[in-house]
């Protein structure tokens, strides 16, 4: 047996997790938010998530040393950029994009990020890993392309653009901040914050609880029930990669996510195919390649032309 399985096998299924699950999330929201309120959907959603996983690992005794202050408050900073926040504009922001734009604006998250580790920390991306992300971006853009280009500066659309910043500054901020240990509470601690933030901003509104819940279509509950089940797997799966993997390297969900939307949208949805598919699938899976191994592999080589 490869003794370096244990320790990879998780940062494996976990990436998967992320890859596939939130892949699909697009779709899922855009039914949620067709009879469902936009913060009513992220309140419920991350509320019954939050409480079923922090349960859960009051069961398994998780909670015994449970975070402190400064790990609790650094959790619902997180849970407020990226749930919040990030995912709460683009939750509004479906109601009248269409969700292979909103995943196409959200493909250039690793620049954002390469540009906040700059900022934030210093940090260099090198130009191989550079032109791996564009190279991604543009495989991206080719995977949506729907014969026109549909370039509009409404105001939603800058609500998608200002969610991949918050995500980005978040994703890259998370790896110095004092969390707790344990993935599972920080992920429970920041979908419960969320999630009653949501609520109050709902609530504040004026608009009722039941009510609306009630008249919601079936398909809209369905999407509900997905996203908070998967959805909150997924972001479990997000918190501990954030702990322990770069961020430059884990935002390579993004240029993954729409890809698997396509394939999920041609296989089930019956979607038609873009005219640029099969241009774009390699160009995705090309500049993914070379923003994750693209310096290992040339400082691998560099190291071979010396020996020579």
């Amino acid at each position: 047996m490869d003794p370096d399985r244990p320790r990879y096998l998780p940062l494996v299924l976990s990436y998967l997790a992320v890859y596939v699950i939130w892949g699909s999330t697009y779709f899922f929201i855009r039914l949620a938010v067709e009879t469902i309120p936009p913060y009513l959907l992220l309140g419920v959603r991350f509320s019954a998530g939050g409480l079923v996983l922090l349960a859960s690992c009051w069961a398994a005794g998780r909670l015994r040393q449970g975070p402190d202050l400064k790990g609790v408050l650094s959790a619902c900073l997180l849970g407020g950029l990226l749930l919040f926040g990030a995912n709460g504009l683009v939750s509004v922001a479906e109601i009248t994009v269409a969700s292979y734009l909103v995943a196409l604006t959200l493909a250039c998250v690793p620049l954002a990020v390469a540009l906040f580790d700059r900022l934030l920390f210093g940090k260099r991306v090198s130009a191989l890993r550079l032109a791996g992300i564009l190279l991604g971006v543009l495989g991206v853009g080719l995977l949506l392309y729907r014969g026109r280009l549909e370039v509009s500066l409404s105001p939603h659309t800058l609500l998608v653009l200002a969610a991949t910043l918050l995500w980005a500054f978040a994703t890259s901020l998370g790896h110095r901040l004092p969390l707790h240990g344990d993935s599972l509470v920080n992920a429970a601690i920041e979908m419960l914050f969320a999630g009653a933030a949501s609520l109050a901003v709902y609530l504040l509104s004026g608009r009722s609880l039941l009510p609306v819940l009630q008249a919601a279509s079936p398909r809209s509950l369905a999407a509900v029930a997905f996203l908070t089940v998967f959805g909150s797997l997924a972001f479990v799966a997000f918190t501990y990669l954030l702990a322990r993997e770069p961020a430059i390297r884990l935002v390579s969900h993004s240029l993954v996510n729409p890809a698997i939307a396509v394939l999920l949208g041609l296989a089930v949805g019956g979607e038609a195919a873009s005219p640029l598919l099969a241009a774009g699938m390699p160009l995705v899976i090309a500049g993914l390649a070379v923003m994750l191994y693209g310096d290992t592999l040339a400082r691998r080589w560099q190291s071979l032309r010396h020996r020579r």
